[in-house]
């Protein structure tokens, strides 16, 4: 028993110098797969010397009271100090392979990082300690004591700096703060500040914060939510489909890349239809919710997810008939919420607003809170029946005659809040008036004929409301074209490929060239129908039209692939996260785009990939083209080496070629390459491609000392 004992205590030494050279040369060390399942047993190990310590702790205090014999209390409390030492060193290691896997960083997890190697070392010198003082003085000292109890204190920081991790900045002292905001205030609401962000922190940020960043990704600031992660940008502005954040949202709750995973509390239908009406309107981080319309999918939204501090309205509701009888094709009467007695009304076809139009409201003019008379033809009688509708919040009249005779009218609806005067005839004077009105916050007065300087001095005197002055074009400036489009997006193609230009501006010329020289507006061919390409070819196009400035140039290169395989076989597995097509992805001539996880990369982290390809008939093979990913910042570098063997068949099969691609450096990388191995082989029936990534990546490059990933697309053959 005392063997095992000593050779016990000698296995702890040296686990706990383990621990020290892998805190030295952590940057250098690589962790293989094995080691990875080790580390991901962390959150299951550290319950061990957690339990382990609060035990001996409380027997080295009341022991005693606790009617424990002296001996039996000793060797109890020597048995768990031992437990506590060598569960303390395995979590620290396991931790620290967990570590490499990436994701973690920020002061949190520096702070759970050493205080856990600190309570390891401190468990370690308690149980030395212990067995020292045992045997000279008979029982433990008070500096044992002591240093138990400092165990515990770091163990509580180790702890709570983990639970930020796994749960969450501030996650055990949030219950008693009131950092939720039990009600919203709908006049200065912000709607990615105080909608979709709160969302965001309760539901995501324990995975994506600064201190944990999975998948490279944060979403604790704006900046960071934009950059995206590893897979590239997570929100597309406008575009809800293309938006990756709204993609894993949707995933279902069993996939992979689900987000939040399984056993994460996860969003409501009403927080995701919150998140998606966002970035369908253009993911704004900085629009008030007051700045949004009355029937806007957001604000509706809001009534369901937050306790709203709508106003309350202490008018009755109109009677329904009336509504109905006054809603036509031209004028729409409808209630600013389902239960609310409020109304937003809406004109349409300026040619059938007459001067009984508006005179027809005034059966329901008290409760009317929204009113768009854009574009009528408004009238001084209009002027004098607009000034009943006591509880107006919202008004309209851009492109209206109004005028300065308005003012004091407009000036005198209390409610009032926002007011649209664009492109109307209202000037200094008359705006200046406005602005008095008591409860106005916005007004619009885009295309007046209000100078620049008269606006800034209103903005100065009147700075509780917001001025918008929207864009004003002084003649001097010259705007860029959009970019050309190149289709089809596929570069590959068997025999010839038809490729088409276009430009979403009318009357743009498209300049191109087909030799490899810049397109200009003089020399380059002019773009005037569909035209079919036979052979590798890159092409450059730009759009050029008077009063522009020049499109930038866009380019793209088609490859064009002679010999297709009858099949091709991997005989490797690719990372299950990325396995695109399976072997069809290699040879069915669609191009990945710049995110390696829209379904149409291979992908293998550290490994290579291994793939055969069998065809028909015997054939001439010169080179070898192999489609592949770079991104540095994500690991994603080019192969360091490709091996091709080729003959009539897998027995006969020759090295014919073994290529080392050009590593570019970081500021010189584009996002995919076609790399083009050198082959020398007639009567090729077989061909055999072993794509090896970087292990470790080199010095001096992003991620240096981990392994690579590569990422292929497309395997041409010439």
């Amino acid at each position: 028993m005392r063997t095992i004992h000593a050779l016990l205590l000698n296995l702890l030494i040296g686990l706990n110098v383990f621990i020290l050279f892998f805190l030295l040369f952590e940057s250098r060390i690589v962790v293989s797969p094995a080691l990875q399942v080790l580390g991901r047993g962390h959150p299951l190990f550290l319950h061990f010397p957690i339990v382990l310590l609060v035990l001996a702790w409380g027997l080295s205090w009341f022991g005693d009271r606790l009617g424990i014999p002296q001996n039996a209390a000793k060797r109890f409390i020597y048995v768990l100090l031992f437990a506590s030492a060598w569960s303390a060193a395995i979590t620290v290691v396991a931790g620290l392979l967990l570590a490499k896997e990436g994701g973690y960083e920020g002061s949190g997890f520096l702070w759970h990082k050493w205080m856990g190697v600190v309570l390891c070392f401190l468990a370690n010198g308690l149980l030395w300690y212990y067995r020292w003082s045992t045997e000279r003085a008979g029982r433990h000292h008070r500096f044992f004591l002591a240093g138990l109890s400092l165990s515990l204190v770091v163990l509580l920081v180790a702890g709570h700096q983990g639970a930020g991790l796994t749960h969450g900045d501030d996650f055990l002292f949030e219950p008693l703060r009131d950092n939720r905001q039990k009600t919203l205030d709908m006049a200065t609401a912000v709607v990615y500040q105080d909608l979709v962000y709160p969302i965001l922190k309760a539901k995501c940020l324990s995975c994506h914060s600064t201190n944990k960043a999975k998948g490279d990704l944060v979403l604790a600031d704006t900046a960071s939510l934009m950059k995206g992660g590893e897979n590239g940008p997570v929100l597309v502005k406008g575009s809800v489909g293309e938006s990756l954040m709204m993609q894993r949202l949707l995933l279902d709750l069993d996939h992979e890349h689900r987000m939040p995973p399984k056993g994460k509390p996860q969003l409501t239908s009403e927080e995701l239809a919150l998140i998606d009406a966002w970035i369908a309107s253009g993911a704004d981080f900085n629009i008030p919710l007051a700045e949004l319309p009355p029937n806007d999918t957001i604000r509706y939204l809001v009534a369901t997810l937050y306790d709203a501090a709508e106003e309350t309205f202490d008018f009755a509701a109109a009677d329904a008939e009336i509504i109905e009888k006054l809603n036509s094709p031209y004028r729409v009467v409808k209630p600013l919420a389902q239960t609310s007695p409020a109304l937003a009304v809406g004109y349409f076809g300026k040619a059938f607003y007459n001067d009984r139009s508006l005179r027809e409201l005034e059966p329901i003019n008290q409760q009317v809170v929204s009113l768009t008379l854009s574009g009528m033809p408004l009238t001084g009688g209009d002027r004098d029946v607009l000034g009943a509708f006591a509880n107006l919040r919202e008004l309209m009249l851009n492109g209206t005659p109004v005028d300065d005779s308005w003012s004091e009218m407009l000036s005198q609806l209390s409610k009032l809040q926002s007011v649209s005067l664009s492109s109307t005839d209202m000037t200094e004077a008359g705006l200046t008036k406005v602005l008095s009105a008591p409860a106005l916050r916005t007004v619009y007065v885009w295309n007046t004929g209000i100078d620049a300087a008269a606006l800034e001095r209103l903005q100065q005197q009147y700075k509780h409301v917001r001025i918008e002055r929207g864009y004003v074009d002084d003649g001097s400036t010259v705007l860029p074209l959009n970019d050309p489009i190149i289709t089809p997006v596929s570069k590959f193609f068997n025999d010839k490929i038809q490729v088409t230009l276009a430009h979403p501006v009318t009357g743009v010329e498209l300049r191109y060239t087909l030799d490899g020289a810049e397109p200009d507006s003089v020399h380059s061919m002019i773009y005037k129908a569909p035209f079919d390409v036979a052979a590798s070819t890159v092409v450059r196009v730009k759009g050029y039209k008077a009063g522009w400035l020049s499109s930038r140039e866009i380019k793209r290169a088609f490859h064009r692939s002679a010999h297709s395989p009858a099949k091709v076989v991997l005989l490797s597995q690719p990372d299950p996260r990325y396995k695109g097509r399976g072997a069809y992805s290699l040879y069915d001539l669609e191009s990945g785009s710049n995110n390696h996880a829209d379904g149409k990369w291979l992908g293998s982290h550290g490994r290579p990939i291994i793939a055969s390809m069998h065809f028909d008939t015997g054939i001439g093979v010169d080179t070898i083209g192999i489609d592949i990913k770079q991104d540095y910042g994500s690991h994603i570098y080019p192969p360091e080496w490709v091996e091709v063997w080729g003959g009539a068949d897998s027995v006969s099969a020759q090295l014919l070629s073994r290529f080392r691609p050009e590593l570019h450096k970081p500021e010189q990388v584009s996002p995919t390459r076609l790399v083009n191995v050198p082959v020398g082989g007639k009567n090729i029936r077989y061909l055999r491609l072993t794509v090896e990534p970087y292990i470790p990546i080199p010095a001096g490059y992003p991620a240096n000392g981990n392994p690579a990933w590569i990422f292929a697309d497309e395997i041409t053959v010439r």
